[in-house]
């Protein structure tokens, strides 16, 4: 039974402090119809807002129409993936104990996440118990296992045992592709983002190590990344949870979805880069430092021809300072132009067709002069210029260039590149 009030917690340096209480409300069987979180009066007097939904006030606030849970706690809902797997995990436990509900709904994807590798810092309490107590994360040596188990469930042939390994290390992170929670060597929490079967003949991880590389080059904050080659020549990316410092402690997490005030059934298609620069402004503890670095990521967005840039592979951490920009993460250069809308840069942006000349005339809401943006614009192109060699290093072989080179061999390229001929 779900319960009727959940303590809500944030874990924060070292001690974790009590935030205040969420409510659910239901409209029939789990399907939730809104919910209201109320601030505890000590967290008030030294606290900050942990979402823009929940302004720092003593009062029971509730969602809004187009919301049933506050951004805060909506950001900490696992995605496809993890939905899926809380799903076979519970019918794998109905056909144990059939008076469990036969469905379940966004608030039990909400309490089904493992404590210790939520997303954030947010921790959920009831009746003195952490949800989820499962413990969450693997092994960085369990990699052969995990790709197993998830093959099977792909092709699915998963075992009841199969079910619950998965439901146990991989249901916290986001997005549709399979990935899991390991811990490194040096104890660091991890992402492990894993082949899927519908990649075809490419190595869609090792052209996001690319990606990441050229972030880098780019002068782009990253996080610690790593390959490791899966038995069928596929890379596993490996991807530090920058949610998470050296010690394990816990930032504050907001997605861009959040910070943007998107509604549940809002899909984002009309809120633009112009409009998130709006947001970094009103949130950032540095507003202009984090401003000049969005400017480089959509540069290199547009680029490498990354279309999955939806307002949820944004973020913002909160740490000592308020809160920042999350190191640039989910970049992915796509083999398909001109046929998937992703942001526009503005509002006179097509967004399947972005052009950044566009980013150049919006300089300004970046803290950009147009001089200084054409220097950022250039020094990402010189970067993106190199992806043959990045991807050769990183073993990618001529079939897989082949197939990739449409994302980088482009006019915007082209046009980006003259830039620098221009500064000279």
């Amino acid at each position: 039974m779900t319960p009727e009030a959940i303590e809500v917690w944030i874990a924060e340096q070292d001690v974790d402090r009590r935030v205040g209480t969420l409510r659910p409300s239901f409209m029939r069987g789990r399907m939730l119809a809104s919910s209201s979180f109320e601030y505890d009066d000590a967290w008030l007097r030294g606290g900050w807002a942990i979402s823009p939904d929940l302004p720092l006030e003593r009062t029971r606030i509730y969602t809004a129409e187009n919301q049933t849970l506050p951004g805060a706690f909506s950001d900490t809902v696992p995605d496809d993936w993890g939905q899926k797997l809380i799903r076979a995990d519970h019918a794998r436990r109905r056909r144990q104990d059939d008076s469990l509900p036969p469905r379940l709904g966004e608030f039990d994807y909400l309490l089904g996440v493992a404590d210790h590798t939520r997303v954030g810092a947010i921790r959920l309490r009831a009746a003195g118990s952490w949800l989820s107590d499962e413990s969450g994360v693997a092994n960085v040596h369990d990699l052969q296992r995990i790709l197993d188990v998830t093959q099977r469930y792909d092709d699915d042939e998963a075992s009841d045992d199969d079910i619950a390994y998965l439901n146990e290390v991989a249901t916290s992170p986001g997005g549709a592709r399979p990935k899991a929670n390991v811990v490194l060597d040096d104890g660091s929490l991890a992402i492990a983002k894993l082949p899927h079967s519908k990649d075809g003949r490419f190595d869609v991880e090792r052209w996001e190590a690319v990606a990441l590389t050229l972030a880098a080059d780019s002068g782009l904050v990253t996080p610690r990344w790593s390959v490791e080659a899966s038995p069928s020549g596929r890379a596993v990316l490996l991807s530090t949870r920058f949610d998470r410092d050296a010690a394990g402690r816990r930032f504050g997490y907001m997605s861009g979805r959040t910070a943007l005030r998107l509604g549940l059934h809002d899909d984002g298609s009309t809120e633009t880069y112009e409009d998130f620069a709006d947001a970094i402004a009103e949130w950032s503890a540095a507003p202009v430092v984090d401003l000049h670095e969005m400017f480089g990521r959509i540069a290199l967005t547009v680029l490498i021809n990354n279309v999955d840039d939806h307002w949820r592979n944004h973020a913002f951490l909160h740490g000592a300072q308020g809160w920042r920009l999350s190191p640039v993460f989910d970049v992915n250069p796509s083999r398909q132009r001109g046929v998937i809308d992703s942001r526009a840069i503005s509002d006179d942006d097509d967004p399947s067709d972005r052009r950044l000349e566009h980013l150049l005339q919006v300089a300004s809401t970046f803290q950009l002069s147009d001089a200084a943006a054409r220097r950022v614009i250039a020094r990402v192109a010189r970067a993106v210029s190199n992806w043959e060699a990045v991807a050769t290093r990183l073993g990618l072989d001529e079939r897989q260039r082949a197939g990739y080179r449409g994302a980088f061999s482009s006019p915007q390229l082209a046009w980006a590149r003259s830039l620098d001929t221009d500064l000279r």
